[in-house]
């Protein structure tokens, strides 16, 4: 059975540490990602990160779209492979001939698309949307904000639930839909968002009184439940960070 693309709660190193930390990592090696463009160093950056996934305790081959997600990588290559045609030629595919730069490219455009989302997925399967919505608040982001990002991650599987909810039951009811054309595409849009419309907003309705009954943004400041401090491991991954950007400034000025 494929999993959803959500938060898996876990006991490993990366489900330990600060929301933040995590943050800063992802966009700090997502810039690198596309600043540093060797394909053999990005090709190698991103097996490394698909050896994370079974340390971390996730399971990759069973997300959802991981197929769809090789079929693309491969096909960025392979539009590489046919379409550039500078350096040294290694074959001929057909009628096309084979050169060095075009795999290259490929391998590096394909590589550096999967490191990407590779990062994101694991950010995402390790780290509860509500801690970072509760670090980002602690760290200065107005709590009416924080509140929104909360929200509107709780109410997506929701949301997501009802929608099948909605199709299997007009399906009961002998609705068909013929989406091999435009018209039948919009009937189909039109039968399906229609109740879901109607869902979320009275969804919206209720949260909007229970909000008003609990004096929600009435004072410019709240409250914490739990509150998720850094830990010394966090400060060494901090650390590690600025090392790591530290060092790739340095190397991108001796290519320079």
């Amino acid at each position: 059975m494929k999993r959803k693309i959500a938060y898996q709660a876990g006991r490993s190193f990366l489900h330990r540490y600060h929301p933040l930390v995590k943050f800063a990592w992802l966009v700090a090696l997502t810039v690198l990602v596309f600043l540093f463009q060797d394909p053999y160093l990005n090709a190698s950056f991103t097996v490394l990160l698909l050896a994370v996934f079974p340390s971390a305790g996730l399971k990759f081959r069973e997300l959802r779209g991981v197929k769809v997600l090789g079929i693309s990588a491969l096909m960025i290559a392979l539009l590489q492979v046919l379409f550039v045609d500078s350096g040294p030629v290694l074959g001929q595919l057909g009628p096309v001939a084979v050169t060095q730069d075009g795999l290259e490219r490929g391998l590096y455009l394909a590589s550096r698309f999967l490191a990407v989302i590779f990062l994101s997925y694991l950010f995402v399967l390790t780290t509860s949307p509500n801690e970072l919505a509760y670090a980002l608040m602690r760290a200065g982001l107005p709590y009416r904000f924080g509140f929104t990002l909360v929200t509107a991650l709780r109410l997506i599987p929701l949301f997501e639930q009802e929608t099948l909810t909605v199709y299997r039951a007009q399906l009961v009811r002998g609705s068909t839909y013929d989406r091999k054309n435009l018209r039948g595409l919009l009937q189909y849009l039109r039968t399906l968002l229609l109740p879901m419309l109607v869902s979320a907003m009275s969804k919206v309705d209720a949260l909007s009184v229970s909000m008003e009954g609990r004096c929600f943004g009435r004072y410019p400041t709240r409250t914490y439940y739990r509150k998720r401090e850094m830990t010394r491991w966090d400060w060494v991954a901090a650390g590690g960070l600025v090392f790591v950007l530290i060092s790739a400034v340095m190397v991108t000025f001796w290519e320079g």
